[in-house]
């Protein structure tokens, strides 16, 4: 290594404000320090992605909305007739993706179609019997529920949506077809009524903050089910 020094002045004449600039030649190496925040950088690197990573999830949200093309019963309980007779009720649940065979619904789906069946029958007050099991009743309802929807559609948009954090929001849509097929005890068929309501469900960055102004899927759902069942019971009412 060559070391050279040299005498530089701001102002030459009277030499004030001087410094001594040193010239080095050779070849340099650099040494790296282990010190505390080297040593730290990667594990911190980590964490703020994992915050950022938690941030987007815990900001990200989701709510179901329905389409409202259901008209609902001017009157609820509506007007009961002269002669009040029982019924008993059978639902079937079914989803349809497409073009593809209906697939059958849960048990629990189904739990919820026959709750909700029984609930709208019983406070329609237009029954002397609300039944699900008694055969020796005086009319039969058979209820079917089909649920038409992409199954594709929704998984892709749910896992772009997911992917990038809720950045990108995921959309899905799906239509309640209720079809409701009136019998007498011999099973002659007195009437058939259809009815249907659609929802939309979305996933999306900050929509939290409008969860609390909105009510549950489970809720909306639970909702429509009942909703399709007064329907159906207005119009069968005013035939």
């Amino acid at each position: 290594v060559t070391v050279s020094s040299s005498l530089y002045g701001f102002i030459p004449i009277y030499n004030v404000y001087s410094f001594t600039c040193t010239s080095v030649q050779g070849i340099a190496v650099k040494f790296k320090a282990l010190l505390w925040e080297d040593s730290m950088e990667q594990p911190l690197k980590t964490l703020q992605l994992g915050i950022i990573l938690l941030a987007s999830y815990c900001l990200g949200g989701c709510m179901m909305v329905r389409g409202e093309t259901l008209e609902l019963p001017k009157q609820w309980p509506p007007e009961k007739p002269s002669v009040m007779k029982s019924i008993v009720l059978s639902t079937k649940g079914q989803f349809q993706s497409g073009s593809a065979s209906p697939e059958q619904t849960t048990p629990h789906g189904i739990q919820l179609i026959e709750g909700q069946a029984q609930k709208a029958y019983s406070e329609s007050a237009l029954f002397k019997q609300v039944s699900l099991t008694s055969p020796e009743s005086d009319i039969h309802a058979e209820i079917t529920v089909t649920e038409k929807g992409s199954q594709a559609l929704a998984g892709i948009s749910g896992f772009i949506c997911g992917f990038t954090m809720f950045v990108v929001p995921g959309y899905a849509s799906a239509t309640m077809d209720m079809e409701t097929v009136f019998k007498d005890v011999g099973g002659r068929e007195l009437g058939k009524i259809y009815k249907s309501e659609s929802v939309s469900f979305w996933m999306q960055l900050f929509l939290i903050a409008a969860m609390p102004f909105k009510d549950s899927p489970k809720t909306v759902i639970r909702d429509v089910y009942y909703d399709l069942n007064r329907a159906t019971l207005e119009e069968a009412r005013n035939k």
